[in-house]
């Protein structure tokens, strides 16, 4: 039987049932239930002698530091980053949906840097959070990505290595500087939210902790935080060990124009994938088959290779070719992992390379008859594919990947 309530002057309808009017410590109290990915850095009061969180305000004195986080990929994880844009709008694409807060969650992860905070979810569903406004929230911190307080800034102190300099604000020695903690909260994050249709696949931590490098003892800020002697500020301060505040990884600029900002970065940091020929011989003989073999291995990063986002790979491209430049032989080998995206999410394949393993492959090819035999080693690391690169409209506005190995080699026929 249907029945219609009446709402006029015949009769009245029940009220519907009072809406529960959500604070800020159900935010709160929200987030500390959630997977340590979804917690934003918590808010707390400024600490003293300061007048704003923001990178900005810490640069006026820590000036070279400054500089070094303004060029880093954590710098540039907001409105910088073009393809995390385009991934964001599929978090809102469906009416009355909304997976935004799990993204921006590492990229803006200072809670004052969001401007509502979810303090429940209708029907435990991840895309249809209950936002309440932050009263906290500064749009200014907000373009600053992941910023200086992000790591340096804990119930209402400054942070640091070593906690006794005289600094015009509260300050205190922060042993989670020196733990590979730290960068897990954004950097080890694998799970699949079937929910919501998003799968963050960041397993850099876990493959770290399985490592050799770990297992010696070793951090994440040993690679990405090169340790140098320098004062901390620009005012009267101690020359000490600090370390350096680019964060390089694979050091594929966000955008076109920032390539050259990059060069000084790069200087510093070896490219964790090493590239050779092995055992070339000084002639190889007339008209007959020749296999040389090269190998690329997983010299330097102490996690596996690539990492990051699950679209990176690397692409090694062996050849060789005759002195007029015909291809003799070509072999191209990827590396990463590979998804399907629809109908579900799927892992189909992973090869990355474990930390220091070394995996060797041959080329085969007829020697010419005379004249030489040029070799060419190329190691390309790529943010995506070019399919998805042209799906997302990233052409000027981001790049997809560089070489970061070239070199050619000849080898006399005889």
């Amino acid at each position: 039987m249907l029945v219609l309530l009446a709402t006029g002057a015949g009769g009245c309808a029940p009220d519907p049932p009072p809406t529960r009017s959500y604070t800020l410590q159900d935010a709160r109290a929200f987030y500390a239930a959630q997977p340590r990915f979804l917690q934003p850095v918590p808010h707390t009061e400024l600490p003293r002698g300061l007048l704003d969180l923001r990178a900005e305000s810490c640069g006026v004195c820590h000036v070279e530091i400054y500089q070094e986080w303004k060029i880093s990929t954590h710098a540039r994880a907001w409105l910088d980053d073009a393809q995390f844009l385009e991934e964001m709008k599929k978090t809102t694409a469906e009416k009355g949906r909304d997976a935004s807060w799990i993204c921006m969650n590492c990229h803006t992860p200072v809670e004052s840097q969001l401007p509502r905070l979810v303090a429940a979810l209708e029907d435990g569903d991840r895309g249809r959070p209950i936002y309440v406004e932050n009263p906290h929230f500064d749009p200014k911190l907000q373009l600053e990505a992941i910023t200086c307080a992000t790591c340096h800034v804990r119930n209402g102190t400054v942070i640091g290595p070593w906690g006794d300099t005289r600094a015009p604000h509260a300050v205190a020695t922060g042993e989670i500087l020196l733990s590979a903690e730290l960068c897990t909260q954004c950097h080890e994050a694998d799970e699949m939210l079937d929910d919501v249709s998003l799968a963050c696949i960041f397993d850099t931590g876990t493959s770290f902790a399985a490592g050799p490098d770990a297992a010696a003892g070793k951090i994440c800020q040993d690679c990405h935080m090169p340790e140098v002697e320098r004062s901390l500020t620009n005012l009267k301060t101690p020359v000490r060990k600090t370390r350096r505040h680019w964060f390089g990884g694979s050091r594929i600029p966000k955008k076109p124009e920032f390539e050259a900002e990059l060069a000084p970065m790069r200087a510093a940091y070896p490219d964790g994938a090493r590239l050779e020929w092995i055992e070339v011989p000084p002639a190889l003989p007339a008209g007959q088959v020749a296999t040389l073999t090269f190998a690329v291995t997983n010299a330097e990063a102490g996690h596996t290779l690539p990492t990051g986002d699950v679209e990176r790979f690397l692409l090694i491209t062996a050849k060789a070719l005759d002195d007029s430049s015909r291809v003799l032989a070509e072999r191209v080998e990827r590396i990463g992992t590979e998804y399907q995206w629809v109908p579900k999410v799927e892992k189909l394949s992973d090869n990355r390379l474990r930390p220091r393993e070394r995996r060797t492959y041959a080329l085969e090819f007829r020697v010419p008859a005379s004249g030489v035999v040029r070799l060419e080693l190329r190691g390309e690391n790529y943010r995506m594919n070019a399919v998805n690169f042209a799906h997302h409209e990233l052409e000027g506005r981001s790049v997809a990947g560089r070489t970061f190995f070239a070199i050619d080699e000849s080898v006399a026929v005889r």
